[in-house]
């Protein structure tokens, strides 16, 4: 009879591969054990942690021969912080292991494996975040949430994040240290290339001397409770030739080098086609839609986001766009009501499109989809029900996080013929 295995066993196992989160996988008798950190070739000392009825979860214990791929996290915080999850893994091999991430879930999820991966971007592994989100406790200390837990880890400063924010991050931290009897439950930080930086607040704080402690830090925009305290309601960003003011709950990529990798990769795909009328689904702050203008005739976003919508328009307006318009609404709402559609990009949550979606988009069946994701694994589910009518021609992938088990992917579909 198996040995019953329980919380708090430990055992000698060998790291066979990664799971598509980033940790190893061994077996114990026909069990899978889902390792936190583990790395193929690491022969490690495990503790079990939880246990299902077909697998188990573990953590390390002691590290007997480390995988070749094994570094140091730089990060002080990192055995704590939910934020990183490959911090101890040489970047060469994250971008390996992003790539076989993409190929395993497209097999699985979409039955498809014969395809080329075009490219992978990538670029700073640290210090490559333009905007964070810290969270508070009672006492006055900030810092992230623990993986999967409403636990907080409080840290003096996070290595993802630009080096002028960590300063403003460290400024606030001291304002706290003055006025003890203040708090805030929720701080975030966000720059743009031009070095406009936007603060908001939320908690119980006095806006004259907090706005007083932060006066030499240069912030374009201030916000306590959802009120602009100082300076502008937004900030501005640059991509290529076009400006973007973002408001403080609109959604803009948090990596600025590589976002200009990314859209340059949709703008490629778009710069000789001559397209009469393209629908940017998900169009956020109207990036995408705007940048493709040059390129085709005319564009129309429809976003359900009323703050993004809003911004939209406002960078529509200063960069003196004609061609393009935004809708305000949900995508599977407005969809339908087109019928003569040349091309599609979209690029949806994490969630990917909704049935609704999918089956108009399969009913008016444009030339081609553009579709930008965030998540491999809805990727691969939407892409399987779309390659009834379409053919897989381009992938592109972005290390839009490094550090992290996250990549984004850029596929191109060709209608079928």
């Amino acid at each position: 009879m198996e040995e019953e295995i329980k919380k708090q066993d430990e055992y000698e196992v060998t790291i066979t591969k990664q799971d598509h989160f980033g940790d190893g996988i061994a077996k114990i008798g026909d069990k899978l054990v889902f390792v936190k950190h583990g790395l193929t070739g690491d022969r490690c000392r495990i503790v079990i942690t939880k246990v299902k009825k077909t697998f188990l979860f573990a953590k390390i214990k002691e590290i007997i021969q480390p995988s070749s791929e094994r570094v140091k996290p730089i990060c002080p915080h990192y055995e704590e912080c939910g934020g990183c999850s490959l911090m101890h893994q040489d970047l060469k091999h994250q971008l390996i292991f992003k790539e076989n991430k993409v190929r395993e879930l497209f097999s699985r999820f979409a039955g498809i494996s014969d395809f080329e991966i075009e490219s992978i971007c990538h670029g700073k592994p640290i210090h490559y975040r333009n905007k964070v989100v810290f969270h508070g406790l009672l006492n006055g200390q900030l810092g992230f949430y623990q993986e999967k837990s409403r636990d907080l880890t409080p840290i003096s400063q996070c290595l993802l994040v630009d080096e002028e924010i960590n300063r403003v991050y460290q400024r606030v931290r001291s304002y706290l240290a003055t006025y003890p009897d203040e708090e805030i439950k929720e701080l975030m930080i966000r720059k743009t290339s031009l070095n406009e930086m936007m603060l908001v607040a939320k908690g119980r704080v006095n806006q004259e001397s907090f706005c007083s402690f932060l006066s030499n830090l240069s912030l374009t925009s201030i916000l306590l409770n959802g009120q602009v305290v100082s300076g502008k309601p937004y900030i501005t960003e640059k991509i290529f030739d076009l400006q973007f003011r973002i408001l403080p709950d609109a959604f803009f990529q948090v990596n600025y080098e590589m976002m200009l990798a990314l859209y340059q990769k949709v703008i490629d795909y778009y710069r000789d086609k001559h397209y009469h009328k393209v629908l940017d689904l998900y169009s956020g702050t109207g990036t995408i839609g705007l940048l493709l203008t040059p390129y085709v005739q005319e564009v129309i976003g429809i976003e359900v986001v009323e703050d993004a919508v809003r911004a939209a328009k406002m960078n529509q307006e200063i960069n003196q766009v004609n061609n393009i318009s935004f809708i305000h609404g949900k995508v599977e709402d407005y969809i339908e009501e087109f019928k003569q559609i040349d091309s599609l990009v979209v690029d949806p949550p994490r969630s990917g499109l909704d049935s609704k979606t999918i089956t108009t988009i399969l009913r008016i069946l444009p030339d081609s989809i553009v579709y930008v994701s965030c998540d491999p694994v809805t990727l691969a589910r939407d892409l399987k029900i779309l390659l009834s009518a379409y053919q897989l021609a381009h992938v592109h992938l972005v290390d839009m996080f490094s550090n992290t088990y996250h990549v984004e992917c850029v596929c191109v579909l060709n209608r079928c013929k």
